[in-house]
């Protein structure tokens, strides 16, 4: 007997963000907490009122990390929600903690 199930349909999963994203583009410069000598850049790939997403060659970001971050107009402190690895970069999704207008 062969059993067949109905899928429901497949969900992008940026189409399950509580807030609308902008596109953006530019650098941003981070630091991770725990050593705050290190900085490293990457690139700005989205941003809303409380998070961004950016692409990177950092491996060494955990979820749940905190860092130091600095984007065009505004700093503030971010903590690691979500990595995604890929052969050619890294996509990391961040949550503001807090920022200020720079």
């Amino acid at each position: 007997m062969i059993s067949i199930k109905k899928q429901a349909p497949k969900v992008n999963w940026e189409d399950r963000r509580a807030e609308a994203r902008l596109k953006a583009n530019g650098t941003v410069s981070l630091k991770l907490s725990e050593d705050f000598q290190v900085a490293f850049e990457a690139r700005l790939m989205d941003i809303s009122a409380s998070g961004f997403r950016v692409r990177h060659a950092n491996s060494e970001l955990r979820s749940g990390q905190e860092c130091e971050f600095t984007l065009p107009g505004t700093c503030g402190r971010a903590k690691v929600v979500w990595n995604r690895t890929t052969p050619d970069f890294i996509e990391t999704g961040f949550f503001i903690l807090l920022h200020e207008t720079a």
